[in-house]
C-alpha cells in the first residue's frame, strides 16, 4: 500500500496518461485510469514526490493512496481516523480539504455529505477543525496553495476507479506559476512563430521514453530540437537534465533560443548540460552538422501561416502539403544519422472547428516510408485493458478551447 500513488491527470487526460506510461515504465503496475485519474503500484516509494511531479507536464497532483476498495459509507469514518492519526496534537486545530474525482456530476453531493460527516467525527473526537472547501466544491490548486495545505494541513482526494474507490493524500502539487514564469517571463516571445506551451513540450519529451523513473536523463543524453524556433523544448530538456542540441533555418531565431535558455541557464544548473546550436535547413541535414550522439529529437514543426479563422479547404490543403513535403524531406535527412531505435517525437498543425480536427492526411505513410516506425502514444495494451479510448492513428490531440491552431502529436522511431 505505501507504493501505491494516484496521479490527477490535466485537462488533456489522454496525453497526461500516454506520458505516464512512458515515464513510469515496465517496472510499474498500473491499477486503474480514469479520465481524471490514472493509479499505479510503483516499485519504490516516492521520496521526492514534488521533484518527481515537476518532472511531468500533464499531471496536477500526486496522491499517496492510503484505503482502497472503500464504500461510500465508508468515506467519512476512513478519513476522520486518518486525520486523527496524522493531527497528532490534540489542541492543535485540523486544517483540511477534500477533492473527488470520476464520479459522473455529483461531485459537490458526495463532497457535503462526506466532510458534513467528518466534521461530525471531529467533534465527537473532540478535536478542532477546519475545511477549506468553498461551496462544496473541488480544491483549485490556488487555494492549496494560499492556505499551505500541504504544508500545515491535509488534501484527501477520493478517485472513483472502475473497479474500486480508492482513498489518498496529496503529496505534490503542480508548480503552476513556474510553467507560466517559463511560458510569459522569458525574454525572447514570437507569437508569429508560434508559441509551444512549457507543459507540452514536457510531455513530448517523456514521451520519448528518455526520462523515466527508473533512468531520470543524464547529461550525456543529447536532446535535438531540429525546428528549435524560441527553444521551449530545449529550455525544458535543460530543467530535465539533457544536454542540448538545436538548429534552425533563421539565425535570428537561434538568437531568441540562445537568448531563452541563457535565462534559465543562470539558475545552477549542471556544468556537465551542454549546448550547442547551429544554424541549418533541416531538411538538408549532412553528418557534418550532427557530429556527436543524438538520443532523442524533439519538436515542434512549421504550424503555417498565422490564422484567425478557420482557413478555406484550398488554403489548408496547400499548407498540409508543404508541411507533408517538408516533413518527408526532413526525415529522409535524418535516417542515415540516427541509430537504430532513437525516437522522434514531434507536434504538426491540425486545425479546429467545433469538435471537428482537419489533420495532414496520410502523414505518417509518409514518414514511414522513410525507414521510420510509428509508436501509438497510449500503448495498445494500456488501452485495451482500461478501455482508454483513443484514436486508430496512434497519435493524440492538443489544443485549447478558444484556439483554431491545433497540435497532433506523433511518436516514431528510427528503424
Amino acid at each position: 500500500m505505501n507504493n501505491l500513488y494516484a496521479f490527477i491527470l490535466g485537462r488533456k487526460y489522454l496525453l497526461s496518461i500516454a506520458e505516464l506510461c512512458a515515464v513510469l515504465g515496465p517496472d510499474a503496475h498500473i491499477v486503474d485510469i480514469t479520465s481524471d485519474a490514472l493509479v499505479a503500484a510503483l516499485p519504490e516509494p516516492l521520496n521526492e514526490p514534488e521533484k518527481f511531479l515537476n518532472r511531468l507536464g500533464g499531471s496536477i497532483k500526486i496522491v499517496r493512496i492510503f484505503q482502497e476498495g472503500v464504500r461510500p459509507e465508508q468515506f467519512a469514518p476512513v478519513i476522520s481516523e486518518f486525520l486523527i492519526k496524522e493531527f497528532t496534537d490534540a489542541d492543535q486545530k485540523m486544517l483540511y480539504g477534500l477533492s473527488v474525482h470520476s464520479f459522473a456530476h455529483q461531485d459537490e453531493g458526495v463532497i457535503r455529505k462526506t466532510l458534513n460527516l467528518v466534521k461530525k467525527d471531529l467533534v465527537a473526537a473532540g478535536r478542532k477543525s477546519r475545511f477549506i472547501n468553498k461551496n462544496f466544491k473541488n480544491l483549485e490548486s490556488a487555494a492549496i496553495k494560499g492556505e499551505k495545505l500541504l504544508q500545515k494541513g491535509k488534501e484527501i482526494i477520493i478517485i472513483n476507479g472502475k473497479h474500486k474507490t480508492f482513498i489518498g493524500e496529496t503529496v505534490a502539487i503542480q508548480d503552476f506559476e513556474a510553467y507560466s514564469h517559463r511560458d510569459y517571463n522569458r525574454p525572447a516571445r514570437d507569437a508569429k512563430i508560434g508559441m509551444l506551451p512549457p507543459k507540452l513540450a514536457q510531455i513530448m519529451i517523456n514521451l520519448s521514453g528518455k526520462n523515466t523513473l527508473a533512468k531520470p536523463p543524464k547529461a550525456t543524453l543529447n536532446l535535438y530540437d531540429p525546428f528549435v524556433g524560441t527553444g521551449t523544448v530545449l529550455t525544458e530538456g535543460l530543467l530535465l537534465g539533457f544536454s542540448l542540441v538545436g538548429s534552425d533555418i533563421s539565425d535570428a531565431i537561434l538568437k531568441k533560443t540562445k537568448a531563452n535558455v541563457e535565462w534559465l541557464r543562470n539558475n545552477n544548473f549542471d556544468p556537465a548540460q551542454k549546448m550547442y546550436l547551429f544554424c541549418k535547413d533541416a531538411t538538408k541535414l549532412t553528418d557534418q552538422d550532427l557530429n556527436l550522439p543524438i538520443h532523442a529529437v524533439v519538436t515542434e514543426t512549421y504550424l503555417g501561416p498565422p490564422v484567425s479563422k478557420l482557413p478555406a479547404p484550398e488554403f489548408r490543403g496547400h499548407t498540409f502539403a508543404q508541411i507533408k513535403n517538408m516533413l518527408t524531406a526532413f526525415f529522409q535527412a535524418m535516417h542515415p544519422l540516427l541509430k537504430p531505435g532513437t525516437p522522434v517525437v514531434m507536434s504538426v498543425v491540425a486545425y479546429k472547428d467545433r469538435q471537428m480536427y482537419y489533420q495532414i492526411p496520410n502523414l505518417a505513410a509518409n514518414l514511414v516510408g522513410t525507414g521510420f516506425e510509428q509508436i501509438p502514444l497510449v500503448p495498445k495494451a494500456v488501452a485495451a485493458k482500461f478501455d482508454v479510448r483513443v484514436s486508430t492513428d496512434g497519435t493524440l490531440i492538443y489544443d485549447r478551447p478558444d484556439q483554431i491552431v491545433a497540435r497532433q502529436v506523433y511518436h516514431f522511431v528510427r528503424k
